[in-house]
């Protein structure tokens, strides 16, 4: 699976939850919304909403019914009583009820109450409703205090101007209670007041005491009015609500602040659940990242590993080895940097062993180069020297030494100039049909007709049947002089060469140059081909330069063969040559 998918379907993975928590989030804020505008309604009328909210809520276990408490608060702050009758007008369930309010009620008392028929000191509000299979019936009744006290006041009231004057003890609790008192006219304008603060209306229409009376949450004042048919005028006491400066108007109504709150409370909780999966997310996701950018960060300056803990673990994996669950999602990734890693690691060590094989290289070139230089030098000194008269026998003696080193430096200078067109592509100029039986035992013969070479010292084997290659004949010719002449060179004298050629029924040609010498340590072969690893002194033929190897190497591979060599010290080396045998060659 791809990063892109994985990241893609942990991402969804992990949005569900913080999206079912915000679900979940909206679902609380909803209903506590609507628990307080029904319990705002039920404050304001509960006569109606406040009852219907009872019933809605209540319980029946058995013969017994159980209330919402806090409905139950609710009757007691309107300072109202409650009852809960059976169907015989028994009450079963009373609460806050004062003494004189009867426990049972026959079906035409409750009715001539409840019109008001019949004279009864209360208001009385019956709510009558069917749940559950169950006929429940509740009896709320509030006391009528407060239109008598509007009455009394206005009985006792006397206007003096655009005063009202009141009894001390009208005037205490009214002054104690932070009420005023406001005389109206038939149009609702005020003719006179008592302890009206500035900020309080002067005027009423008729709808604004209207809603004042219902709501009187939304005015910051409570309202009782008592109206004088006679005079036309309407007597009213505002009271202001626990909190509210009196005169003042609550800048949010009661349903506002619910909302407000509401909203405010789930825009909060969504806001703190954003930032805490923000740095959920930034830790799974950015620290992966991050640890990247500072993996990047050191293979720059050079340190081709991946960045540890202070225990020294990578910051990837545990302790047994295994990737951590957060960087998971980005295996890929790491492991394209680990490969990265070592390759470039593996690059900084060819670089660096580049760098010594070069210098070993220049150091090699440098030797052989001037080793002869010197002797040339040397004897063009003593031939320009004055002080002797050299013969003729001695002058042909120096040049032929001259000559030899000439020969050495021309080989040497070809030998470098060979290597570098094969490493930089050049292929053979032309490619001809050859018998390698044929051309090996001629090859061998040549190498062994050397004057350097212990005569009997070169054998050849020839396959049991001719074998055909495809080859460049000098490159071919210079592959059996170098390998040849290495192992004569770099071997005892009594060392034995043996070249032979074999085929196979796959097609593939092995040409093997095999000899008895002392063979080389592990070192030794693995560098064998390096251009200029084992250098000689002068005395030494072209083919011990230490070219010769790294020669031969590039011409075999250029004419599509591999060479092989397998040797250890005191069992000889075998150098093995491959090729395929040549398309449409004779049977």
């Amino acid at each position: 699976m791809s990063v892109k998918r994985r990241l893609a379907l942990r991402l969804i993975a992990w949005l569900i939850p913080i999206g079912l928590i915000l679900f979940a989030l909206a679902a609380l804020a909803m209903n506590w919304t609507l628990n307080q505008l029904n319990r705002i309604e039920a404050m304001r009328q509960f006569n109606s909403a406040g009852l219907y909210e009872l019933v809605r809520t209540i319980q029946k276990e058995g013969d017994q019914v159980r209330f919402d408490p806090k409905l139950l608060e609710l009757v007691k702050e309107t300072g109202g009583w409650l009852q809960y009758i059976n169907e015989e007008g028994r009450v079963t369930e009373e609460f806050f009820t004062p003494a004189d309010v009867p426990k049972a009620y026959g079906p035409g008392q409750l009715t001539a109450y409840w019109l008001g028929k019949s004279p009864f000191p209360y208001e009385l509000y019956l709510w009558i409703q069917e749940k559950d299979g169950a006929m429940h019936t509740l009896i709320y009744g509030i006391a009528r205090e407060t239109d008598a006290h509007v009455r009394q006041l206005a009985e006792e009231a006397v206007i003096r101007g655009r005063e009202i004057v009141l009894g001390e003890k009208l005037s205490a609790g009214l002054l104690d209670s932070s009420s005023w008192v406001q005389l109206l006219d038939g149009r609702g304008r005020e003719i006179a007041s008592f302890n009206r603060p500035a900020g309080a209306p002067a005027s009423y229409t008729a709808q604004q005491l209207a809603l004042q009376s219902v709501y009187p949450d939304r005015y910051g004042t409570k309202l009782a009015t008592y109206y004088d048919d006679t005079a036309s005028r309407t007597w009213v006491i505002s009271t202001p609500l626990p909190g509210v400066v009196p005169g003042e108007t609550p800048a949010l109504s009661p349903e506002s602040r619910v909302i407000v709150t509401g909203i405010g409370v789930l825009l909060l909780s969504a806001i703190l659940l954003f930032v805490l999966a923000s740095l959920w997310f930034g830790q799974r996701f950015g620290s992966p990242i991050v640890h990247v950018l500072n993996w990047l960060r050191q293979l720059g300056e050079g340190r081709y590993e991946e960045p540890v803990t202070s225990g020294g673990v990578p910051r990837s994996q545990d302790r047994k080895g295994r990737r951590k669950r957060k960087y998971r999602v980005y295996h890929d990734v790491l492991n394209s940097m680990d490969t990265l890693s070592q390759t470039l690691h593996a690059n900084e060590a060819m670089r660096i062993e580049t760098e010594r094989m070069r210098e070993e290289w220049i150091a090699g070139v440098s030797h052989d180069l001037k080793t002869p230089l010197s002797s040339i030098t040397g004897y063009a000194h003593l031939l320009n020297n004055r002080e002797y008269e050299w013969s003729a026998e001695e002058i042909r003696s120096f040049s032929a030494v001259i000559l030899e080193k000439s020969a050495y430096l021309d080989e040497l200078l070809n030998d470098l100039a060979l290597t570098y067109r094969l490493k930089n592509g050049q292929n053979a100029p032309s490619l001809e049909m050859l018998d390698l039986n044929e051309y090996a035992s001629d090859a061998v013969m040549e190498a062994a007709r050397h004057p350097a070479a212990p005569a009997g010292k070169v054998r050849f084997v020839p396959a049991a049947s001719p074998v055909y290659v495809n080859s460049y004949r000098p490159w071919l010719k210079r592959i059996f002089d170098n390998l040849v002449a290495n192992a004569l060179l770099h071997n005892e004298a009594e060392t034995v060469v043996t070249v032979s050629v074999t085929g196979s029924a796959s097609g593939e040609v092995v040409l093997t140059f095999e000899d008895n010498g002392r063979g080389m340590d592990k070192e030794t072969a693995d560098r064998l081909f390096e251009r200029y690893y084992r250098g000689t002194d002068t005395e030494s033929r072209t083919e011990g330069s230490g070219l010769g190897m790294a020669v031969t190497k590039a011409l075999v591979e250029k004419l599509g063969g591999t060479i092989a060599v397998d040797t250890a010290l005191g069992k000889g080396t075998v150098i093995r040559l491959s090729w395929k045998s040549a398309p449409g060659s004779p049977a």
